[in-house]
């Protein structure tokens, strides 16, 4: 078995580090404006909060989020209209805003769930990011709006430009509203659009545009809302400050990327309205957190599970075991989401004191080093939880026991260190919501346990800071000395705190050194010789291109019976087969299947690279998607003539190439040996001009045993090979095709035509139905303005993308032979998987990532 390593994307550690930084920094911030703070204190002040308060704070939530469901519908109509329901677009609006600020990275996690939301509704990946873009649009106009109304109306306002020349912020602020009102002229004069990244994104029309931006003014006003309810009325001077300060702290917390702004959103509020030492207003913070951040993803999270199994409602009707496979979808992540939470109470535990009357309890029970040691052990099961919960998202079933076992522990740890029943209770009721979908986590291989993403990790190290934090904010009012490290007793719980929150840092920062140090790796079949069940199914297919097989570079499932195999290559994060299973029809949908679960269990995309129209309907049972990629050319032989009008560049190339003293011959592959030197020459020389290098996996590249397996069409000139093809050959003489067509530059202008025109009239002499031609990428994709938006993108690079590859030129060149045209796919997972697996694909023909960027 060979292994195949991943290396860590740089500008994902970038992202993590910098999340880390600002909100260490912020925690800093944060320990710095509570020094002369407790926790009692803090508890107090937010059990005095009234009830009316609350409720209303409860109700300017609603508020925010019915606007917040208003602009994804108006973005849902400028960019989908017509098809995707109010409701439904209403509801992915709330779910995926709720869900990602809670868990932070906001494209990534409200747009995977937004994607599942409209990819069940038939709309295409860029469409979905078309509607996420336009949502967020709303969000960020009406911030600025109202953060240029505030600068305009109330220069004063804020603290923070304390300093700052009045009429300069007042000229801000008119500034920003002059751009605003010149943009809703702009849409409002006809149908706009922007450029990002070479596509166009269609904006909505003035009217349009007006609405998303009361819709975003009035979820910022109503978010605002709820947390200057909770406020004490003296901690705002006035609101035009509060707002300008209020949007600070929801940019920045956006901006680290941390989950809901933690840490980075409080600290910025204290700082900004100048509250610091005050605990009224950190417990109104902590209650505007709980009420606005974590109380909407309570009803989210159930309806999405409610919708997931209502969903398979028929199955739920056969039996109970059937609901697991209903809801099995989204089984995964919110089972990562309340192991993390389980894992995320223990630590936070583990940072505040135990009551004085459960110590007696336990006293009285268990002796001292054995509560000592459930304290230390009941953090590093919470740290240990937040690793295994990426697991679960990856549906390993190593992680799922893993799980189980964790949170027993956990429990246990929980009584006999403090006699916390609460965590006991809240971890066992986590091990039994897991338990009835075991099936859920099947995959058995797919890398190790600790190998989190730079992105989880970042989200583990503010999760473990934030619990630090709280634990030093708990204790503060306990002088430090180096005794308190060797302090064992009862009444030890600083010291305990110290104790684990080194051990839980150390334990972080190993977790970080392994993933460093250890890159993902993957077990995949090391390259062997062809074996000679494939050989001897490539010589019994009528299709030439399964002869691609012979050239080694390539892993094979072959079937028990040897009656099919299929050929694979794994790069990135896919395995990517070349083309449709080659032999018998239904042992070959049993090879397909085998390959789709190899690839699942590893945690891997399935991909089919090169398919057929014949497999189409399996790759769609295994839920793949199906992108048109291109359109092969072939020739019937039967009808092919030169003599007719159309084929007068054919003729004209023969009479040139005499003229020339070209010379066309097919060496049988027992003579090749002797030529390959010669061969070589011709290669060389055609390479020298292309700046791209061999292509592989799908295209043959010059390999001796690879060309000794064929006959071969070659041009000479004074006795010397200038042009060469090797011919691959169909079995019952269905079809015949080339592979390598190398040439010598600078020798005659008509050479290719005189090669493919003499290849053509050899093979119709042989009695060859079809010749095939080869592909031409990306041609013949729909371009209607109600196709995929895949075939809309394919066919502007196709149609602009003549300096990079020479799409046009490729057809036309093709076309000269008159041939019939059939299409070309791509099956793979779709949505935010597509690009992954274009690059995955990209690079596996190329031969590296460097490679393929190259022209």
């Amino acid at each position: 078995m060979a292994q195949q390593k991943h290396g860590i994307n740089v500008r994902t550690v970038l992202t993590g580090v910098f999340a880390i930084a600002i909100t260490v920094f912020s925690f800093y911030l944060l320990h710095h404006f509570t020094a002369d703070m407790s926790l009692a204190d803090v508890v107090r002040d937010i059990r005095q909060t009234p009830t009316s308060h609350v409720l209303l704070a409860v109700l300017a939530t609603s508020v925010s989020f019915t606007a917040i469901a208003f602009y994804e519908i108006l973005a849902v109509r400028t960019a989908a209209p017509g098809r995707v329901s109010y409701l439904t677009a209403a509801w992915a609006g709330v779910a995926g805003f709720a869900i990602s600020d809670v868990a932070g990275f906001h494209v990534l996690t409200g747009g995977a769930l937004r994607y599942r939301v409209y990819s069940q509704k038939g709309l295409e990946v860029p469409l979905i990011g078309h509607i996420v873009a336009l949502s967020w649009m709303s969000l960020w106009l009406g911030m600025a709006f109202t953060v240029g109304t505030a600068l305009a109306l109330f220069p004063g306002g804020a603290l923070v430009l304390n300093g700052l020349p009045t009429d300069a912020i007042r000229a801000v602020g008119f500034a920003v509203l002059a751009l605003f009102a010149l943009y809703i002229l702009w849409v409002a004069t006809g149908r706009r659009s922007i450029a990002v990244r070479g596509l166009r994104v269609g904006l909505p029309a003035g009217g349009t545009s007006v609405l998303m931006l009361v819709a975003g003014v009035v979820d910022i006003g109503a978010s605002a809302t709820t947390l200057y309810i909770l406020l004490p009325a003296d901690a705002v001077h006035t609101l035009s400050g509060f707002f300008v300060v209020y949007m600070s702290a929801v940019i920045l917390g956006a901006i680290s990327h941390s989950p809901g702004g933690l840490g980075v959103f409080e600290a910025t509020m204290m700082a900004g309205l100048g509250v610091a030492g005050r605990s009224d207003v950190l417990g109104a913070l902590l209650l505007y957190r709980f009420i606005y951040y974590f109380l909407p993803l309570v009803p989210v999270s159930l309806t999405l599970l409610f919708l997931e199994v209502a969903r398979g409602h028929r199955a739920i009707r056969q039996s109970v075991r059937e609901i697991g496979r209903a809801s099995e979808p989204l089984v995964p992540p919110i089972a990562a989401g309340v192991t993390f939470v389980g894992g995320l109470v223990l630590l936070l535990s583990g940072s505040l004191p135990d009551s004085a009357a459960q110590h007696e309890w336990i006293r009285s029970v268990l002796p001292l080093p054995f509560v000592e040691s459930s304290h230390l052990l009941a953090s590093m099961v919470g740290l240990a939880l937040l690793v295994v919960a990426h697991a679960l998202l990856r549906r390993r079933e190593s992680a799922f026991y893993l799980a189980i076992a964790l949170l027993g522990a956990g429990a246990v740890f929980a009584l006999t260190k403090g006699l916390d029943y609460e965590e006991a209770v809240l971890l066992v009721a986590i091990v039994l919501f897991l338990l009835p979908f075991r099936s859920a986590f099947y995959r058995k291989s797919g890398g190790s346990v600790l190998a989190v993403t730079p992105a989880w990790l970042s989200v583990m190290a503010i999760t473990v800071a934030a619990a630090v934090w709280l634990g030093f904010f708990a204790y503060r009012h306990v002088e430090y000395s180096n005794q308190l490290w060797w302090e064992f007793s009862w009444s030890g719980d600083a010291p305990r705190f110290l104790r684990t929150s080194v051990a839980v840092v150390a334990a972080l920062f190993a977790l970080g050194l392994h993933m460093i140090l250890n890159r993902r790796t993957i077990q995949v079949p090391a390259l062997e010789p062809v074996p000679d069940s494939v050989r001897r199914l490539v010589d019994q297919s009528p299709d030439p291109d399964s002869t691609i097989a012979l050239l080694g570079d390539k892993h094979f499932l072959v079937s028990e019976d040897e009656s099919a195999f299929l050929m694979y290559g794994v790069s990135g994060g896919s395995f990517i087969s070349k083309g449709d299973p080659v032999g018998d029809r239904q042992e070959g949908e049993a090879l397909a299947w085998r390959f789709r679960e190899m690839a699942d269990e590893s945690g891997y995309r399935t991909v089919f690279y090169a398919a057929k129209s014949d497999y189409l309907p399996l790759y769609l049972d295994m839920g793949l998607s199906i992108l048109k990629i291109g359109e092969v050319a072939r020739v019937d032989l039967s009808t092919f003539t030169l003599d007719v009008p159309q084929q007068k560049d054919m003729r004209y190339a023969r009479r040139r190439a005499e003229k020339d003293g070209l010379s066309f011959a097919i060496v049988p592959k027992e003579d090749i040996p002797p030529l390959l030197p010669e061969l070589k020459q011709v290669s060389d020389a055609w390479l020298s001009i292309k700046t791209g290098g061999e292509k592989r996996f799908a295209l043959g590249y010059f390999k001796e045993d690879y060309l000794s397996c064929f006959d071969c069409a070659v041009v000479r000139k004074d006795g010397e090979v200038v042009a060469f093809a090797n011919i691959l050959r169909g079995a019952q003489k269905n079809e015949m095709s080339v592979d390598l067509m190398r040439y010598r530059p600078k020798v005659s202008p008509v050479m290719m035509d005189f090669l493919f025109a003499e290849v053509l009239l050899d093979a119709q002499a042989e009695g060859y139905k079809w010749f095939d031609l080869g592909a031409a990428p990306l041609a013949g994709l729909a371009d209607h303005p109600l196709a995929t938006s895949w075939n809309r993108i394919g066919t502007m690079i196709y149609q602009h993308g003549e300096e990079f590859y020479h799409f046009e030129g490729l057809r036309a060149f093709k076309e000269k032979f008159g041939p019939a045209w059939s299409p070309n796919y791509l099956a793979c997972p779709g949505g935010f998987a597509v690009p992954k697996v274009l690059i995955d694909v990209t690079t596996l023909l190329s031969g590296g990532r460097l490679k393929a960027v190259r022209r």
